[in-house]
This record gives structure tokens, sequence and C-alpha cells, in this order.
């Protein structure tokens, strides 16, 4: 698609219906009524964004600063991150921080106890949970480094699991010998394991303020000591997935764990040189979290911390945070009101815009937040694409799709109205022209490579107890919700694609919107695929499953990111290389992945008593 004016009005409204600005009235084309009452005060913040700002996720065993990283010879993004890239990236940023360690995750993984694995097995390596936790240790030593915070999920930070083992390979495929494997008598919990790599820095002198292993309650901790590990996890986790370092930030949905570390796929991008204010913003959001949850202290035991963060947290402490993240999130504060605004601080247009959300569950607070929620976002992100062009596709990844009925409700608006079989008879005599219509195309794990699903060798000890049962329902329960939104989709002319990988877990999520005709991919039979770069406006990317799950009882952030089809912006750079590097991202996982076709459910069908419970607890997956 070549540059021209409409396309620049379109960025527009895709920027306004992310900051928060209202939605479009489907039933009504011409009209601007917002689909939602949305009390609000100010627009999002939005940030502008040139080449220089994106970095690379890059696996070297080299320790790389912000100049090399921010790749100020343009940025390339040769091929799709992988989990050790991540990990490596990861271990040497924080290795080499000069000034502040910030990483606000589900959990952080415990390690293998180096110290009592030298002695009982010295010829087992070091796992990559060990190479984090000694990177974390490396850069608390460093006098420079002023600022080193820890924000984690109460409950998960206090689950104690065993240690982990080394990472092997087997038949060509990666795996992992941890937690749930050996005794928990021999283990530890994640927030201790984390404090005790640093507390010499803790107790200096620049422990203070806002430094430390901060636990962030998202719900009732009582119900949740009530119930066995891990299904306390039900009624919700802080779920933020934000790593910064100096002035780099890491999006992902990517805990700090082995096998996020080895094999369990996801999606990861990175800012730098500050990301024009972004890399701060997120700073200052996990400042404010850390602020109102509580700071860990290695010397109560994990009962008497639970305890305590029950106790702490007030409906009092809960209204000061909700007014401390409604004045971080004002974009009138935070960046500019007005795009042109924007615009006009440039020397040259931004390649992209980016605006950050959050999501905290309605229970927490007792109401809902008092600016649009990132749910919100996600669904006037793709109204505006209906609204405005009637070729929009949308593609959505989640690892556990539960999509909530109004979401679906706007997935089976993209394409037409036909039926599965006329679908089938098109594609086979080629009748079928996507090139008027845009269509969804979704894309979640499949059973073999589903979170729950179990590990290698370790299958019949996950049957046993009502807690292994459970697990290994999960993925089945699953697949029954895949074929609810498959029918849906396909009916519509979409497509529903399983990921399955051997030897790999899949929980990569997002959202890309393109336009045009120029997204076709190279066949019908591939037309799932971003085929260039011409037709992609934008991304989310974050820690967000788009699911009921996540929607009503999680704490989640997550990144619209809008692309700017400007000539060149100040660096000389434009949005097609970065375009190419997201566009990737979805293409590679549909590599591996299988179109879902079985929409009557004849090669999986289970129980109406599954069915049932499905329909019961699809609010808790």
């Amino acid at each position: 698609m070549t540059w021209n004016p409409q396309r620049k009005t379109l960025v527009h409204h895709f920027i306004r219906a992310a900051r928060g600005g209202q939605a479009p009235t489907l039933t009504k084309p011409h009209s601007h009524k917002s689909t939602t009452n949305l009390v609000r005060k100010a627009p999002l913040p939005c940030f502008a964004l040139h080449g220089h700002h994106f970095g690379r996720i890059v696996g070297s065993s080299h320790c790389v600063d912000d100049a090399h990283n921010a790749n100020t010879d343009r940025f390339t993004q040769t091929k799709v991150p992988t989990p050790s890239d991540f990990h490596s990236h990861l271990c040497h940023r924080i290795r080499c921080a000069r000034e502040r360690v910030v990483l606000a995750s589900l959990y952080i993984g415990v390690g293998s106890n180096r110290t009592q694995s030298s002695v009982d097995s010295p010829n087992d390596h070091w796992c990559k949970e060990d190479e984090l936790l000694e990177a974390l240790k490396h850069a608390a030593s460093n006098p420079n480094i002023h600022k080193i915070q820890i924000l984690l999920d109460a409950n998960r930070a206090l689950r104690k699991v065993s240690y982990t083992k080394t990472s092997h390979v087997h038949d060509g495929h990666p795996s992992i010998q941890s937690h749930s494997s050996v005794s928990r008598k021999n283990g530890t919990y994640s927030a201790k394991a984390v404090h005790s790599e640093l507390t010499p820095f803790f107790f200096s002198s620049r422990g203070e303020n806002r430094n430390g292993v901060f636990l962030f309650p998202v719900n009732n901790l009582r119900l949740c000591s009530l119930l066995p590990s891990p299904l306390g996890e039900v009624a919700g986790v802080f779920h933020i997935k934000a790593y910064i370092i100096d002035n780099e930030l890491i999006l992902s949905g990517a805990n700090l764990s082995e096998e996020y570390f080895t094999n369990r796929l996801d999606r990861y991008m990175s800012f730098v040189n500050g990301g024009g204010g972004l890399v701060d913003f997120y700073a200052d959001l996990c400042d404010v979290l850390s602020r109102y949850a509580v700071k860990y202290d290695n010397a109560l035991d994990d009962s008497n911390m639970l305890s305590l963060l029950a106790a702490q947290y007030t409906s009092t402490k809960k209204q000061e945070l909700e007014a401390s993240l409604m004045e971080l999130f004002n974009g009138e504060r935070r960046g500019s009101a007005d795009l042109e605004e924007l615009d006009a601080k440039s020397v040259t247009n931004p390649i992209a815009y980016a605006i950050p959300t959050f999501q905290m569950p309605q229970s927490f607070l007792g109401r809902p937040l008092n600016f649009p929620s990132d749910s919100t976002i996600t669904r006037q992100f793709m109204e505006t694409a209906l609204e405005h062009d009637s070729s929009a596709s949308v593609r959505l990844s989640s690892a556990y799709l539960n999509l909530t009925p109004s979401l679906l409700s706007i997935l089976t608006k993209f394409g037409r109205n036909t039926t599965t079989k006329t679908i089938d008879n098109a594609s086979r005599h080629h009748d079928l022209d996507p090139s008027h219509h845009g269509f969804a195309y979704i894309l979640t794990a499949g059973t073999t490579s589903h979170g729950f699903a179990p590990k290698r060798g370790s299958a019949s000890k996950q049957s046993t107890g009502i807690v292994g049962k459970i697990k290994d329902s999960i993925p089945v329960a699953f697949l029954i919700l895949v074929k609810q939104v498959a029918a849906s989709i396909i009916a519509r002319g979409g497509k529903v694609l399983l990921y399955e990988r051997p030897g790999w877990t899949f929980h990569a999520k997002g959202v890309w919107i393109t336009v045009g005709n120029e997204d076709r991919g190279s066949t019908l039979a591939t037309r799932e695929l971003i085929d260039g770069t011409s037709s992609l406006v934008g991304t989310i990317i974050g820690s967000g499953n788009y699911g009921a799950r996540s929607e009503d009882l999680d704490v989640e952030s997550n990144l619209v990111l809008i692309f700017n089809d400007s000539t060149t912006d100040e660096d000389g750079m434009s949005s097609s290389c970065i375009k190419t590097s997201v566009a990737a991202d979805w293409n590679d996982m549909c590599k591996h992945s299988r179109e879902f076709t079985d929409v009557d459910g004849t090669a999986e069908r289970r129980s109406k008593v599954m069915n049932m419970v499905v329909g019961f607890l699809r609010r808790f997956l």
C-alpha cells in the first residue's frame, strides 16, 4: 500500500481509539457515539517513537550497551528471538547495568540451589534460572546501581517449589527436569530465592525508598491459602511482564523461569534510549504498584507474609492506589493530549506511536478503574478497523483461548456471512476471493503444546491426586472452548490455528491489525500470513491473554503500537523494518501451526459433564 492522506487519517483514528477515545458505533456507520459509557478525565498517554527507540533481542554472549542495542546503524531484527535469546539478552543486560534494574513478573525461578547441587551432583551444570539470579547478584555488587526493584505476584512468589534441575535436550527437543518431578522438601520460593541474592544491596545505604522485592496481592489471600497449590491462583494474579534495565524496556508475556528461557514460546519487544519516555513510564508504573504492595522480609515465613499482606490491604489503601494510577495514566500530564502536538515535537514524523494500557480486576477495588481498561482499548482498536476500512483483518494470538462474549462478538464482524461447507467448497474452487473483505485469524495452543500438557516423562505423576487430574484436564477444557470460537470464526471465512511443535509449549499473545489488499498471503491456503509489511498498521504486545480470566481476575498491562507510514523519521528510518519484525512474530508461529476444522467435535467428542464443567469454570481459565 502506498502512503496517502487517507492512511494518515486512519492512523489518527487508531490512536484516538487506543487512547480511550470514543469507539465507533458499528450499527450506525456515520455515528461517532461511544458504544461504552466510559468515565475518564483524560486520554491515555501516547509516546512518539523513532528508529533509535527500537532495540533488538540479541542472544550474544557479549554485553551490549545502550548505543549498540539501539542499533544506530539501523534497526535489523534478522530473526524472531527465541526463549534462549531472551534469556541471554536479559542476563547480560542485567550484568552490565549501570543505574537501575526493575523487573515486574508473575514470578522468578528459584534456580538449582547451586551450593547444594555442587556438592551432591558435581557433574550438573547450572540451569538458566541460576544464570539470571547470578546476574542479579552481580548487579547488586555494582556500586553505581542505585535502584533494584523486583515486583512479583504475592501468591505465586510465596508458593514453595523444588529446585530446578539442569536443562537437557532429548531427541533434539529441549526439556526441563524441575519442580513437580521432585520432592518440594528440598526447595524454596521465588521471593526468598531472589531476596537472598540481593540482600547485601538492600541492606546497604542504597537499599532505601523503592528498592526491594515487593509482593502484590490481587485477590483474597485467605482463599488462596486454603486452596491447594497451584489452584490458589484462580483467585487472580499479578500478571504484568515488564523488564527495565537502565534505559531499555523489554515487554513480553514471558515469566522468568527455566521453561520460558528454553522451550516455551513467547513474544519480546525491546525499547531503548528511553523509548521517548516509555521506559520511564513503566518504571513509574512499577513504583506506583510497589508503593501499594508489601516489601518482602526474609525474616518472615510464607504463612506470616500472607497474613501481613491481607491485613495491610485496606479499602483506603486501594483508593490511594487507584488515585495514583489515574494520575500516572493521565495523558495530558504524561505526554500530549493532542496528536499534532506530539508530531510537532519531532523534527520529522515518528515511525510509531506507543500507548500503554492497564487492567485491574473489579473485585480488587470493588468497582472498575476510573479510566479505560486494557480490554476496552483492545475492543475499540478492533472496532476502529472495522469502521474505517472494510479490508481490515485482525490476527489474535492467545496462550489460553477463552474469549469473552464481547470480544468474540467483535471478531465475528470481520469477514462475511457464510457456512463452513461454503468456505470449504469456495477454497477448493478458488471462489473465496478475500480481496474485498478482511478476516479474523486466531492462533492458540494445541493439546500437545498447551502449557498444562503433561511434561515429558512425568505424565504418570501428574495424573495422581486431585490437583494433577485437574491440571491434566485443562488442555481438553480449552479444546472445547476452541471449538466454540472456531464455529463462529470459520463461519465468517476466518481461520483458527493450533500451535503444535514437538517439545515446545505455547505462551505467545498479541493482536495484529492489517488493512489493504496486499495482505493476502501467497495463496488462499496461507492467507492467514501477513504478506509484506505495507498492510500492517498496528500491534498489541504485553501480558494479557484476551480471555475471561485475564479480563476479570488478573492485573495486566499491554502496549498498543501504531505504525506511522511517514517516509522517514529523524534517523532517516521508516517503519517498514520494525513492521517486518512484528509481522515475523506472527508468520513464524503459523509455520508450526495447523488449521483447526473439527468444529463438530467428531475427533474429540467429550461428555456432557465435561462441557458443563467447562461452562462453570471458564471464568477462571
